[in-house]
């Protein structure tokens, strides 16, 4: 199922769209500048999903990233043999946001994520972040280092969980 999008009206939903946003990690460093939130906002679009709506689907390629900013969603993986266990649980209240890699590269989404509830997502897609970018450097820049911060933590634990299987698999093979 696809999500309904609809452009955020100017006045009182941008109004909106701007106080969600500053409770993101990711836009923290350009809060304080007059403007830098608002110009966000504008190049940003909602999309509310239905439960059981995918609102990323793993495998497929992605040139957006979402904040949640109403709702519940799931984390799911799929195994090699194409099982899908769930990971993780994002909560709107926790401003979360999610595909961020997406605002860097179209590879192929690494997690699929599927709406609980309904759920509201602000959407920016790369082509108007690289926009955004190429007019406001300088605040585009602190949003890709905190988007690099965001993928190397998860690739530290990442690396932290093969690492803990790989023990445990050593030590099943050696009967400890």
């Amino acid at each position: 199922m696809r999500a309904q999008v609809k452009t955020m009206p100017l006045l009182e939903s941008a109004r909106e769209a701007v106080e969600h946003l500053k409770t993101v990690s990711l836009f923290e460093e350009i809060k304080p500048y007059p403007g830098a939130l608002e110009q966000i906002a504008e190049i940003m679009e909602t999309r509310n999903y239905s439960p059981g709506d995918s609102i990323i689907t793993e495998g497929e390629g992605g040139g957006e990233m979402y904040l949640l900013i109403a709702g519940e969603a799931s984390v799911y993986k799929s195994t090699a043999e194409g099982d899908h266990y769930k990971v993780a649980i994002l909560k709107g209240e926790n401003h979360a946001f999610f595909g961020e890699g997406g605002l860097l590269d179209s590879d192929p989404r690494s997690a699929t994520i599927k709406a609980d509830t309904l759920c509201t997502c602000m959407v920016l897609e790369r082509s108007r972040f690289e926009s955004f970018g190429r007019k406001n450097p300088q605040w585009a820049l602190p949003i890709l280092s905190r988007i690099a911060r965001a993928v190397m933590a998860r690739l530290r634990k990442t690396n932290n969980d093969l690492l803990l299987l790989y023990n445990a698999l050593v030590s099943e093979v050696r009967g400890e």
